[in-house]
């Protein structure tokens, strides 16, 4: 069985397209998409110390943020047949992994979202230690953006497809070298290079498996 984990917030949801408009009306914060930035606290030039008083529970708990991510724009990418062809064969596990709070309300929506915005998948988990996860898992590739994930991840041995993120330029290209025992990424800029790099890690996947 050939496990593949797909991060949701930038990777399949458009979390700052949803969420920023919500923050504008709430407490009346101008965003500056210029910046680039992942953390809100960034596209919104404040501090941490300067966020307003549990924004993160009225968004995400009151107002029930999660549950109406717009999916990332492209091509309705989640119903194209080359999906549904990766997701619905037999080798394939595949899981969503985020490093969303496990609130229940949380889990909930974000279950949601998955059930109506995708053709299949087999779970939903809830972590901020992917690297831990993916490796107790049995998790062969994951779909991320976030470099404070993919490193980890890449240091576990486990592969990475990249999704092109202005915030994750900087990843080194090739940061462990030689180290057959760690993983590797390949960088994408769309779906269909998302599934090309998955069944070339899955193609190396059954190599490994021939060879012992």
């Amino acid at each position: 069985m050939f496990r593949v984990g797909i991060d949701l917030d930038n990777t399949v949801a458009d979390y700052l397209k949803g969420i920023t408009p919500l923050i504008k009306e709430a407490y009346g914060l101008e965003p500056d998409l210029s910046r680039k930035a992942y953390c809100l606290e960034e596209v919104f030039g404040i501090t941490p110390e300067q966020r307003p008083k549990d924004m993160r529970r009225k968004l995400y708990v009151e107002q029930r943020a999660f549950r109406n991510l717009p999916p990332i724009e492209e091509d309705n990418y989640l119903l194209t047949e080359e999906l549904k062809k990766l997701f619905r064969s037999d080798p394939f596990k595949i899981y969503f992994i985020t490093a969303r709070d496990p609130h229940p309300v949380i889990k909930e929506d974000s279950l949601d979202w998955v059930q109506r915005n995708t053709s299949h998948f087999d779970d939903v988990f809830h972590t901020s230690k992917k690297a831990e996860f993916c490796k107790a898992a049995g998790v062969s590739v994951m779909m991320e953006d976030e470099v404070r994930q993919i490193l980890p991840l890449l240091e576990e041995g486990i592969n990475v497809v990249v999704m092109d993120q202005p915030w994750n330029q900087h990843l080194p290209e090739d940061p462990h070298g030689l180290e057959g025992d760690k993983g590797r990424y390949i960088r994408v800029s769309n779906w269909r290079e998302a599934l090309k790099a998955t069944e070339e890690f899955y193609s190396g996947f059954n190599t490994s498996k021939e060879n012992t």
